[in-house]
């Protein structure tokens, strides 16, 4: 497969997962204390591949297209990318959610505790950051009815959704996004 095409075909699953996680969205807000971790990014809809960026706004800036892949390229991540925590201490038992922040890109926030933080799904974006396009086992298993990764119906992060991390056994959970996989997240359960 020529890499313009695969490229191109990255390109339109993730707006087909933009546009299914979007119609799929249930609200879901968490209250009464605990964590609260964001995704954000800096998208400019106006350079992004189309249906890449819903996004509607301007607040913190955007970034090209362009931009973001020579700052990935250079720096292996871009800090408009993030998640707005990178450790998270919690007791057994208190709520940690993670939620859609500011931007307008999908993102995922995958519980990676048994492979351990790497690849994602987007193969430029391995490229750039890893050296080869190799993506994630789980981006494999494609949801037939979605055409996308299983994994970015279970665990988009998109505007009205939430994800509750499991905090009722101590120990170390590693959680990132598989679309931007320098989005990273340490969760520990005391």
């Amino acid at each position: 497969m020529s890499k313009g095409f695969r490229l191109r075909a990255v390109f339109s699953v993730l707006a087909i997962a933009t546009a299914s996680l979007a119609l799929a969205a249930t609200a879901g807000a968490k209250g009464g204390g605990g964590v609260v971790v964001q995704a954000r990014d800096a998208c400019d809809p106006a350079t992004f591949p189309a249906g890449l960026c819903a996004r509607t706004d301007d607040s913190g800036g955007t970034v090209t297209f362009d931009e973001l892949l020579a700052v990935v390229g250079k720096k292996h991540a871009h800090p408009a990318w993030r998640f707005t925590e990178d450790n998270v201490t919690v007791h057994r038992g208190e709520p940690v959610v993670a939620q859609f922040g500011r931007g307008g890109e999908v993102h995922t926030f995958s519980n990676v505790t048994a492979t351990g933080f790497g690849p994602g799904c987007v193969d430029i974006l391995n490229q750039l950051i890893f050296g080869k396009p190799d993506l994630a086992p789980v981006c494999n298993d494609i949801d037939p009815v979605a055409g996308v990764p299983k994994v970015f119906l279970a665990d988009g992060l998109f505007p009205g959704r939430t994800i509750s991390v499991d905090t009722s056994k101590p120990g170390t959970q590693l959680f990132e996004c598989l679309i931007h996989p320098w989005m990273r997240t340490t969760v520990t359960v005391q």
